[in-house]
């Protein structure tokens, strides 16, 4: 039973753990990104610290002071307590009784964050709170509430932790008077006290709106996340819950945050899980950001976890290091039993060799007779194929040359009875006097133009029925997107009829110029626009033109 109970402990883990493996990969590209996040807030600290050196006024140097404050809270306690004293001491300058009030409380919350109770409870004792604001006076409840919540929490005497969760309750109480009921603090009560009571539903609900109200990249955000951890772990959803801690963990590296307890929480429940070795590169990073941070209650709180995982680590370097040994001892033995079958097999091998020696001999007089005979093969095949290759090629120029002489001797004829149609023509015009239809006649160039098209009309009609494919496998050799259309049947264009030469063999830029009536430099950038859009490289482009047909 302890065995099946063991095997199904480590499946649900396996399960639960599996599934968050995406996050724990952000989560681990995020740690050693650490450096240039923080990088970003000592950037933004040193913009505000300019700042607050080329500001006189003090209203302008206390509201600086507050942002680095703001910006030090989560991650140098000692530099946040720094500025948020120069802010106390502004206030004081310009006798603000609210902002007074306020800064002392933040000073107050950054105590009790950090185990100084009795600092913390000294400040808030002897602050006025009378005639401040309502944000003043929220923070200064929100500040008792802290400390006495957590006294309360840390406290082993039992009838002074339920005191002091009743003070929490009581400055609880004077906060859902002063704060609106949207307002982040006032919304992580009222999910705490459901919590507490066991409903769950409603700490999710009251979670939901939290999260609503923060963005996803923020310190705000990691917090809400935390906090639906533990209404999630006590609903029962392990999984849901594993998720969410080490989406907040992630938040909190991102945002340079050094006081964190995701990160140490979700390392403690790996080590329990067995994951030792991410386990310990978690709670080490998480130690040197409350070293950062510099607070020992934070050190104090990572510390047993800390030894506890490295306690662990130890252990199953230990255990590893006994398999390790015992396999070394297990190798050992079976290289002896190998040497031996191997001293052996030398032995059997030695006689077959004496054995094959003669056959060898032989083997490699008919082994040579063969490869005498297969290179007489190799290259009588390699001289096939190069007769077969010149028959096709003398065949297909015999039948361009019987087609195209054909088609030469049918154009002369036609052009002999157009020149001998247009002499009588002109004859007729100088007898008649018809000099200036004459001149015109002559001086126009439309007759040239149709004899060039329909010399290329015949041209096409010739070439296509030579090469019917040639269109289809010539776009083949294109992208998709230049592919080129046709402007009818047994038509080519311009392009076409570059390249339909080309492949009769005519490569010469001149000469192509020459029969089509274009300039040198015109064909040059057809055949160059024309092999940019190849699917094939530029260089054998056109011999692949050539071999269209073949």
């Amino acid at each position: 039973m302890r065995c099946l109970l063991t095997l199904l402990m480590s499946v649900v883990s396996f399960y639960v753990f599996a599934d968050n493996e995406e996050l724990y990969r952000s989560l681990d590209e995020a740690i050693v990104q650490a450096p240039d996040f923080v990088k970003k807030r000592e950037q933004r600290i040193d913009v505000i610290k300019q700042r607050l050196q080329n500001v006189a006024n003090d209203e302008e140097r206390y509201q600086l002071t507050c942002n680095l404050f703001n910006e030090y809270m989560p991650y140098k306690s000692d530099s946040a307590a720094k500025y948020i004293y120069e802010a106390i001491l502004l206030a004081e300058k310009r006798g603000n009784k609210s902002q007074l009030c306020h800064t002392r409380s933040l000073l107050a919350f950054l105590c009790s964050s950090t185990g100084q109770y009795v600092e913390s409870k000294q400040i808030l004792d002897s602050t006025d709170i009378s005639g401040v604001d309502r944000e003043a006076l929220g923070q200064f409840y929100k500040s008792l509430a802290h400390v006495y919540g957590e006294m309360a929490y840390y406290s082993n005497i039992p009838k002074l932790k339920n005191e002091f969760f009743a003070k929490q309750d009581e400055y609880t109480e004077k906060i859902y008077e002063i704060l609106p009921p949207s307002h982040d603090f006032y919304l992580q009560r009222k999910e705490q006290e459901c919590y507490k009571k066991g409903d769950i539903e409603g700490a999710l609900r009251y979670n939901d709106k939290r999260l609503e109200n923060v963005s996803p990249d923020s310190h705000e955000f990691a917090i809400v996340a935390f906090y639906r951890t533990m209404d999630l772990r006590m609903a029962g959803r392990p999984k849901e819950a594993l998720s969410w801690l080490t989406k907040s963990a992630i938040c909190d590296v991102h945002n340079a945050v050094m006081d964190q307890g995701s990160l140490w929480e979700l390392a403690n429940l790996l080590s329990q899980e067995g994951q030792l070795e991410r386990a310990r590169v978690y709670i080490n990073f998480a130690w040197e950001c409350a070293n950062t941070y510099s607070t020992h209650m934070r050190s104090w709180q990572i510390s047993p976890i800390l030894s506890s995982i490295d306690r662990q680590y130890q252990n199953e370097i230990e255990h590893t290091n006994s398999m390790l040994t015992n396999m070394t001892i297990a190798v050992s033995i079976l290289l002896l039993i190998l040497a031996v079958l191997l001293l052996y097999e030398y032995r059997r091998r030695r006689q077959l060799k004496e054995a094959h020696n003669e056959l060898s001999e032989k083997n490699a007089q008919t082994k040579s007779l063969n490869e005498e005979l297969l290179q007489a093969n190799l290259a009588l095949d390699d001289t096939n194929r190069q007769l077969k290759t010149l028959i096709s090629q003398l065949n297909e120029q015999t039948r361009v040359k019987e087609v195209y002489v054909g088609r030469f001797m049918s154009l002369c004829s036609d052009y002999i009875d157009k020149i001998d149609d247009f002499r009588k023509r002109v004859n007729r015009m100088v007898k008649g006097r018809e000099y200036e239809e004459l001149y015109r006649l002559t001086k126009s160039t439309d007759m040239k133009t149709q004899e060039i098209e329909d010399l290329c009309a015949n041209f096409d009609n010739a070439f296509l029925h030579l090469f019917p494919n040639f269109i289809s496998d010539f776009n083949a050799l294109l992208r998709p997107e230049e592919q080129i259309e046709v402007p009818g049947e047994y038509k080519l264009n311009t392009t076409l009829r570059i390249f339909a030469l080309i492949r009769l063999g005519i490569d010469d830029s001149s000469r192509i110029a020459k029969f089509l009536h274009y300039s040198v430099n015109t064909i040059y950038n057809y055949r160059a626009r024309v092999k940019g859009a190849a699917i094939t490289r530029r260089d054998d482009f056109e011999t692949r033109v050539k071999n269209i047909g073949m």
